[in-house]
Formats: structure tokens, C-alpha cells, sequence
């Protein structure tokens, strides 16, 4: 079993923030009415923090996985986010050992309000992985880029496509595409419910749920 088959589990996440651009805010007249504010969909542009939860099916291994992830989104400016992560993977017992698989990660992403599909964006994160069991441990770099478009189904509810390609160059064997979808729905102005499905080119197969904070 390849003891790197949960990190190309690692989603990819793009950074932490070391510098938020000041975005400008007009001052409006007391005599004139203050504009409708938007209504606040989907999470391209958010600040929020999501925890989450991720069961997987390794193929052609005796045992699966549960994965953790903690993050936050940090809007910049309009049409950059940026994005910090930290993951925690294990396999089930084999041999009386387990895998087990951290990282901290963080980049950016660059989305489009301008299409009224949806809302295509692209992004690239860079962090560090940690790997330890089965008889050895090892580190490395990881890094990772993504594309997918957040498309609008209802008022409340977005669905996302997405391809990712991450490795971690350090470790045994080569990086991996993954492809998925990802809802999110969100129940009232600030907590949201999600739920994902991924596979990789190595027929892994991933089952995400998980909630998003919006403040």
C-alpha cells in the first residue's frame, strides 16, 4: 500500500492571509435611502469557516479512511479570495498500524461575478505535509492547483464542479488529478450545510459533509 494514498486526498486549499487589501466604502448622504444589499449567495467572495468531514474508499487497499478539515475564507479584493487550511487524514487499523496524513496549506483563488451561469474561478495553494505509519515517516511539500465554476440551482443552494491536481513532490509516488462536485445550502444568513463527492485517477473515492460558517 503506498503510504502516500491519503495525501492525494488533501484537498487543495489555498493560503493563509498574511495581508488583507482595505476595499473602499463610499459614504452615503443621510437624506438618501441606503441600496438594497445583495442577496448573499454561494461562497466565492465570503468570509466563512468551514469544518468538515470525509470518508474514503481507498481502491485496491484493505482499509479506508476518514479525513478532517478546518478552514477559512478571506475575501480581498473583488475577485480574489484567500484561503487557509489545515487537514487530518487516517486510515483504519491494517497490521496494527494506521496511516496517518496532516498538512497546512493556503493560496488563492481567482473568480468571475461577470457570467450570469455561474461563477468560474481558478486557484493555486502551496503548504506542508506530514506523513507517519506503517514503520516510517516523511515530509514534504505540497502543492496544488484547481478550477471549477459555483452555479447558482436555487436561491439559497450552489453546486460546484471542480478538477484539482496536487502532489507532494517528497514522498513516494506521483501527484494525482481529482474530480468532483460540491453543494452548499445555506440555511439562514450566516450557517450553511455542505456535502462533496470526489474520485481520483487512481479510482479513489471520496463522501464529504460538513457545515460553513459565514460571519
Amino acid at each position: 500500500m503506498k503510504q502516500n494514498i491519503l495525501l492525494k486526498h488533501l484537498s487543495i486549499s489555498a493560503a493563509a492571509v498574511l495581508g488583507l487589501a482595505a476595499l473602499a466604502r463610499a459614504d452615503t448622504p443621510p437624506s438618501a435611502p441606503a441600496p438594497a444589499a445583495p442577496a448573499r449567495s454561494g461562497l466565492l467572495g465570503e468570509r466563512y469557516a468551514t469544518l468538515s468531514y470525509s470518508y474514503a474508499h481507498l481502491a485496491d487497499s484493505p482499509v479506508n479512511a476518514d479525513s478532517y478539515r478546518f478552514a477559512f475564507n478571506e475575501p480581498l479584493n473583488p475577485g480574489f479570495d484567500a484561503v487557509f487550511a489545515y487537514d487530518w487524514s487516517q486510515t483504519r487499523l491494517f497490521a496494527g498500524s494506521r496511516l496517518n496524513v496532516q498538512s497546512l496549506t493556503g493560496g488563492v483563488r481567482a473568480f468571475s461575478n461577470n457570467f450570469a451561469w455561474g461563477k468560474p474561478y481558478v486557484e493555486a495553494g502551496l503548504g506542508y505535509a506530514w506523513q507517519r505509519g506503517f514503520g516510517g515517516q516523511d515530509r514534504s511539500i505540497l502543492w496544488g492547483v484547481a478550477a471549477g465554476a459555483e452555479l447558482q440551482v436555487a436561491r439559497a443552494v450552489t453546486v460546484t464542479p471542480f478538477v484539482e491536481y496536487a502532489d507532494a513532490p517528497d514522498l513516494a509516488g506521483s501527484g494525482a488529478w481529482t474530480y468532483g462536485v460540491k453543494a452548499n445550502y445555506w440555511v439562514d444568513g450566516q450557517w450553511a450545510v455542505t456535502a462533496g463527492l470526489d474520485r481520483d485517477d487512481d479510482q479513489n473515492t471520496s463522501f464529504t459533509i460538513g457545515t460553513n460558517f459565514r460571519f
